[in-house]
């Protein structure tokens, strides 16, 4: 998949993720009482690690319940069907994530693991919809030069972007910045395929084909990285039950340690210790602890009092970190007909919705959700609309992509991650050039004050959850 090979390039990520062979753990310098402030997957994956060391350890969370951006729904359509609002699956390539999942046991879903082999690819682009083999592409309705149409998706990427892809250090993290990683954070994905030559119905396509509704915004360093890191995984999966089972199952590991409804509004330290103040329905609270970690998103964190003990680079990274706005519209059909029509249930359109989804895959039962997923300025758009108005709009959307939908569908639900008053945003993400100046400081610890969730990793997905939670946890262990 790049100059190292998939075995090493696991290895090494589980390495940057818990500094030790998955099973292992740190032990603590010293004992100390620590404060995770956010009860997401970071913050949990930190206080778990932390009690396992030996910490003292208390969690507050301002929801009332465990999870952050893992949330599965269960109540949007009876059927006992669920469906997850926030972290949709896991690949095979998230070493650590698999590491916490096999240690608590929990199980995936098998048949989302392995989904039927499915007789054609659904495209709907250029108002067409498009019926295609497996390992083929539609004839694209866009001016391809030859060959550009010969080489296809796959050979595009590989001469327009693949050599970039593949200089990039394994692992990533911020000392990876060296000259050439700051060259490619200088542009987006769209800027450096046009560089190297490729033409405007070239970067159409490789925006269709991979699912690059950010190549014309976000940084291509990260962009990159998150590319190769995806191409690392060969099977997605989810968990059987929903997704939330694993911050629930870690917020049942660490036992009456986990206090919900505690928002944070302010933090203050010393050279002896930390003070959080925290609102809840009862009123206001101070917390005093040796080391706090903030596992909160910077959208939030924004909004908290934040003493003079933090440094410049970090208040600007706090200020100025970016997040992209996602929308989801979900379906209940009344049977999974793409199933019987030997289709994925998945389609990558141009539509305003976005590209649609099976949620359901491996549920019992014979109803069935489809979804849609948008991103950016359309993501923005559909939040300004009422609710019934957006799951008016996606039935219109997936209407034309699989018609059957309007006379199967029983009723809709959507989510806005813009409007969560705890994420503001749905992950993370630098424009060109902020990798090198903003990223750096993300994830340092102020002082007594360390930070995690997927916004400190260099991915943000589970796995960077995980990840960072863990290098936090190894932080404190070390002092």
């Amino acid at each position: 998949m790049s100059l190292v090979s998939r075995r090493s390039f696991l290895k090494s990520a589980s390495a940057l993720a818990a500094g030790l062979p998955p099973g292992g753990r740190g032990a603590a310098a010293r004992a100390q009482r620590v404060v995770v402030v956010g009860a997401g997957l970071a913050g949990l994956v930190a206080a778990f690690e932390l009690m396992r060391a030996g910490h003292t350890v208390s969690v507050f969370e301002a929801r009332d319940r465990p999870g952050g951006r893992i949330r599965t729904r269960r109540d949007a359509f009876g059927d006992g069907l669920y469906l997850e609002e926030g972290a949709v699956d896991f690949g095979d390539g998230y070493p650590l994530l698999h590491h916490y999942i096999d240690l608590l046991g929990l199980p995936v879903n098998e048949e989302a693991l392995s989904p039927r082999p499915a007789s054609a690819r659904v495209y709907y682009v250029g108002g067409r919809r498009y019926l295609v083999p497996p390992g083929q592409e539609p004839d694209w309705p866009y001016a391809l030069s030859p060959q550009e149409r010969r080489l296809g998706i796959q050979g595009l990427w590989a001469q327009y972007a693949l050599a970039a892809q593949q200089s990039l250090p394994a692992p990533f993290t911020a000392r990876s910045l060296d000259r050439a990683a700051r060259k490619l954070d200088a542009h987006t994905v769209e800027d450096l395929l046009r560089k190297q030559g490729a033409s405007d119905a070239a970067i159409l396509l490789l925006r269709r084909g991979f699912l690059g509704a950010d190549f014309d915004h976000v940084s291509a360093l990260q962009e990159l990285f998150w590319k190769r890191f995806f191409a690392g995984s060969h099977r997605f999966s989810r968990l059987t039950g929903g997704n939330e089972r694993l911050p629930q199952a870690l917020a049942e590991r660490l036992a009456g340690r986990v206090h919900y409804g505690a928002e944070l509004h302010s933090i203050a330290q010393d050279r002896a210790r930390v003070r959080l103040g925290f609102a809840h329905a009862s009123g206001a609270a101070e917390v005093e602890a040796d080391r706090a970690v903030i596992a909160i998103p910077f959208s939030v964190l924004r909004g908290v009092n934040i003493d003079g003990s933090f440094s410049r680079q970090k208040r600007s990274a706090i200020a100025q970190l970016r997040y992209e706005s996602a929308t989801r519209v979900y379906l209940h059909s009344k049977t999974r007909f793409w199933e019987e029509a030997g289709l994925e249930g998945f389609a990558n359109t141009d539509l305003t919705t976005g590209w649609v989804l099976d949620f359901s895959p491996g549920q019992a039962g014979t109803a069935g959700i489809l979804g849609t997923e948008v991103t950016g300025a359309d993501s923005q758009r559909l939040t300004s609309l009422a609710a019934a108005e957006r799951v008016q709009l996606g039935l219109q959307n997936v209407a034309k992509v699989f018609p059957e939908i309007t006379e199967r569908f029983l009723g809709g639900a959507s989510v806005c991650w813009d409007s969560e008053p705890y994420a503001r945003g749905a992950w993370a993400y630098y424009a060109p050039g902020e990798m090198s100046t903003l990223f750096p400081h993300v994830a340092t610890p102020e002082g007594r004050i360390h930070f995690a969730g997927e916004h400190t990793a260099p991915v943000y997905v589970m796995e960077g959850a995980a990840q960072s939670g863990a290098r936090a946890a190894q932080e404190i262990n070390a002092l």
